[in-house]
């Protein structure tokens, strides 16, 4: 972490994914003394519980089935590709704000 934000002092947000890296990155955000938010807003993907109990508390999105993550991968790399994206289905998906982002 150290290294890359040396490299990369302009970043100010990372999206993680999921929430167990995000959790990491809190962490390791926290040790080189980076705030979080002020400094740097962290987010997760697939709003696991353990979020909500760290400081500061985990921004993350949640999916409504385990399996949106397929189907939002699906759907990107068709739109990278140039393929027809009608017939990937995704259901819908929520941020649950908190304090990390």
């Amino acid at each position: 972490m150290s290294a890359f934000r040396e490299a990369h002092p302009s970043v100010s947000a990372v999206a993680a994914f999921d929430d167990a890296l995000a959790l990491r990155l809190l962490s390791a955000s926290h040790e080189l003394r980076i705030a979080v938010p002020g400094d740097l807003a962290v987010m997760g993907f697939d709003a696991t519980e353990y979020g909500a109990f760290v400081t500061p508390a985990l921004t993350t999105v949640h999916t409504t089935v385990h399996t949106d993550a397929d189907s939002f991968g699906r759907r990107a790399a068709r739109i990278a590709l140039g393929l027809d994206t009608s017939t990937v289905v995704t259901n819908a998906a929520s941020v649950v704000v908190r304090d990390s982002a």
